[in-house]
């Protein structure tokens, strides 16, 4: 080796033995990038996948789905759950958090609730029925009943707050929408709720179903009234009675439809 290559091979030598003692050196001064807390979980996950690939494990994930069939006429009706659950834990999770729809919220406000449903096996009809409080009808209030009587004929059919439960002695009085007369009619699924009711027959049967059982009324008679003619909804106490109304002819408010029926004694 000549006497350049020397120098050329010891620079070189010297040069390397800088270059590490500056990196041992200056290595604890430089800043290392950090890792997230997320990161970390992100590959941990990434890792526990790649193992169960290795071990021929298969991972399913499960969506659970509930469907609950209303009915041709029922309502959508939309829950929002929040639950807090643990696949390590086998207690029991904490309670279930209900959040109401702005629709229970508007009859929370006009004092309506869901009471019972009415069927008209014939006609294919199928509908909760809903019972405003006595509040405007116990006042004589009648602009703010009608007013209460609408806004639960959105969700519904409705009762009239002073009729009787279904199967006892008394007026059972139950109204509904041939033919939506309002916007906010046309948008529900009950706008037309009794379009078919005046096709029904005399002898047909109308149910109302209760918690406890179902109540039957048989079709007796069929009239058309003015809608000046409040004696209809008069109460009575010496038979069970359902009376069914809708506007009439379809697709007016001109006149009133009523379907009286009376309980079938089982």
């Amino acid at each position: 080796m000549n006497k350049y290559k020397y120098r050329a091979a010891l620079v070189a030598i010297v040069a390397i033995c800088t270059s590490v003692l500056l990196w041992t050196r200056l290595l604890p001064l430089v800043p290392m990038p950090s890792v997230s807390d997320f990161a970390v979980s992100v590959i941990e996950e990434l890792l526990d996948d790649f193992e169960t690939v290795i071990k021929g494990k298969q991972k399913i994930q499960v969506q659970e789905v509930t469907v609950e069939d209303l009915g041709e006429h029922f309502a959508e009706s939309i829950q929002q759950v929040s639950v807090q659950a643990s696949v390590a834990s086998t207690q029991e999770s904490e309670p279930i958090e209900q959040v109401f729809s702005a629709a229970e919220e508007e009859l929370n406000s006009w004092e309506i609730s869901y009471a019972w449903r009415i069927v008209v096996p014939s006609l294919g009809i199928r509908a909760p029925v809903l019972l405003p409080s006595m509040k405007y009808w116990g006042q004589h209030a009648w602009d703010m009943l009608e007013e209460q009587m609408q806004i639960g004929l959105n969700h519904g059919a409705v009762a009239y707050p002073h009729s009787t439960s279904p199967g006892s002695n008394g007026s059972l009085i139950i109204a509904g929408h041939s033919s939506p007369p309002t916007e906010a009619a046309e948008k529900s699924a009950y706008g037309s709720l009794f379009a078919s009711l005046p096709s029904i027959d005399v002898g047909e049967e109308i149910v109302v179903e209760t918690a406890a059982s179902p109540v039957r009324y048989r079709v007796e008679k069929k009239i058309i009234v003015s809608p000046s003619m409040t004696s209809l909804l008069e109460q009575q106490y010496d038979d069970s009675i359902l009376k069914v109304i809708t506007c009439y002819p379809v697709g007016t408010t001109r006149d009133r439809m009523i379907i009286l029926a009376k309980k079938v004694e089982e």
